[in-house]
């Protein structure tokens, strides 16, 4: 049982070394995301990037918003490393209109919000988390009629 001693030094040192294990880089919380409204200007599949004009102040993380505050600014284009394929959990979310699409599926101009993070692979890079497009209000009345008429 783990009443003796012997047993509760066992549990101790198991305890401790899991304690380690789990406050190793690789399993850190994740960062906290900063959302920026901006304008979509070109996605590069040969080095997984994305480009955009930021419209509006970054919202979220102030420490990352603080420490990129040079390069993510308003009526700036910032390049973001992307993941467009894989798993959910790593790579780069698309959604457009709150359904599910493809990084190939945004057309330049379009606005969008943009979440992102350090890049965990690149440390001076950026890397965009998820990506939304924003329909504009005359796209919204469109399909909102189409679906009134049908």
């Amino acid at each position: 049982m783990l009443v003796n001693p012997r047993n509760r030094m066992l549990v101790a040192i198991v305890t401790a070394t899991f304690a380690l294990l789990f406050a190793a880089p690789g399993f850190a919380a994740k960062e906290k995301s900063v959302q920026n409204e901006a304008e979509f200007v070109s996605f590069d599949p040969g080095s997984n990037t994305v480009v955009v004009k930021i419209l509006k102040k970054g919202k979220g993380n102030k420490k990352l918003i603080k420490k990129n505050a040079s390069t993510v600014k308003k009526g700036k284009e910032v390049t973001f490393n992307v993941i467009p394929t894989g798993s959910v959990l790593k790579r780069t979310s698309v959604a457009i209109n709150g359904v599910k699409g493809e990084m190939t599926d945004i057309q330049p101009g379009k606005q969008v919000l943009i979440y992102w993070v350090t890049d965990p692979n690149k440390e001076d890079e950026l890397f965009a988390r998820k990506i939304d497009v924003v329909l504009s209000d005359e796209e919204i009345d469109k399909r909102w009629n189409a679906s009134v008429d049908e």
